[in-house]
């Protein structure tokens, strides 16, 4: 299976961030809050490392990655 390229900049996906609430990019004199999503509330959860283009249609797990934990049982203090 090969890497699969970006549908916006078209460079190979080698990281994908997790990225629905954005990030904050310094502009100027100050930090702004950036996001993926093109003009929506709906942002796309993964976006490419590279341009920062939403990856709406991209999932790791369709590519072979192992399913994230969503969860640690840690032994609980008595």
């Amino acid at each position: 299976m090969s890497v699969p390229n970006c549908p916006n900049c078209g460079k190979p996906i080698t990281r994908a961030l997790d990225a629905p609430y954005g990030w904050w990019e310094w502009r100027d004199d100050r930090y702004v809050l950036r996001t993926a999503a093109k003009g929506t509330v709906d942002v796309a959860p993964w976006v490419h490392y590279d341009c920062m283009g939403e990856l709406r249609q991209f999932h790791p797990q369709d590519f072979g990655a192992a399913p994230a934990r969503t969860h640690v049982t840690r032994p609980v203090a008595t």
